[in-house]
């Protein structure tokens, strides 16, 4: 059995809390009910018309609200169900609490296959969401599940994850995981570890034979433990940059699109000046002769 490690930030909040705090007039989860491909023109549309009707604080809303890849999209879609979300977040905290008691390994095997349970259900869903329009939503399955399972680690996320405001995932250097070279007994108590140089035992006591010196060095648990923290850092700092990098080459198709109907806007004004020019021209040879 492996024992974990477990940040959390604060208390549980009641979901009723957020479903309360995202019926306002400016609802970013209608940003979700188009085409991933269409978010960008549909949060136009949406700044567009707050400002014709004199709203800036809803235009402002939408505007601050920046494209999420589509894996983000689909777990913010999974997220329009209040109870799901809640539910892995409190399986999740279960399993916290009952790593950090202690407790036997058979409460922690139920509250592991209930988190289990949890994840799985929401990342269905998720799935799903992103299927009605991508068909590449199946080969994103693993990546929407790492998002899911971060998630529902940071309890101060789950106003924006329901109410679909969220953009940048937490910060998750620590998580399950991080101590899992840790063994541990049946009775789920920390077996004595065995000094680094200790000889191989033979019928209970030691061998007086040491290890050879060619024998391959392999890495110390620590050095294991900051190596796997490094590669979930270092694989959380790609995530983050690919999601900018998508952000910007739609923010630069949007300002192609702009200068093209700016181009074309000018174009038309061009000809309509050159046939006001030849007219103009013909008027005056005509008055001259």
């Amino acid at each position: 059995m492996l024992r974990f490690c477990l940040r959390w930030r604060g208390a549980l909040l009641d979901v009723r809390t957020y479903v309360s705090m995202a019926t306002d007039s400016a609802d970013a989860r209608v940003l979700l009910r188009v085409a991933p491909d269409e978010y960008v023109a549909e949060r136009a549309r949406l700044v567009k018309q707050a400002r014709a009707e004199g709203d800036r604080t809803r235009a402002d809303f939408y505007r601050s609200l920046k494209h999420p890849n589509l894996s983000l999209w689909a777990v913010l879609a999974a997220g329009d169900d209040a109870e799901a979300v809640n539910g892995i977040v409190s399986a999740t905290a279960e399993l916290a609490k009952i790593q950090a008691g202690g407790s036997d390994s058979a409460a922690l095997s139920t509250a592991s296959m209930n988190r289990r349970t949890e994840l799985e259900a929401l990342v269905d869903r998720a799935v799903s969401a992103l299927a009605r329009w991508e068909r590449g939503a199946e080969a994103r399955r693993a990546e929407i599940r790492g998002m899911v399972d971060q998630l529902s680690r940071h309890a101060d996320v789950v106003e924006g994850w329901i109410d679909a405001t969220l953009r940048d995932l937490p910060d998750d250097a620590w998580g399950f995981g991080a101590f899992a070279d840790v063994e541990v007994t049946a009775g789920n108590q920390p077996a004595t570890p065995r000094p680094k140089n200790a000889k191989p035992r033979v019928g209970g006591r030691q061998t007086a034979s040491a290890p050879p010196d060619d024998s391959p060095v392999m890495p110390t648990r620590a050095e294991r433990t900051a190596r796997t923290r490094q590669a979930r850092q270092d694989v959380a700092a790609a995530k983050r940059d690919l999601a900018a990098t998508e952000r910007r080459v739609d923010s630069a198709r949007k300002a192609v699109r702009e200068a093209e109907k700016e181009m074309r806007v000018a174009e038309a004004e061009q000809t309509a000046a050159e046939e006001r020019l030849d007219k103009a021209a013909a008027d005056l040879a005509t008055l001259s002769g």
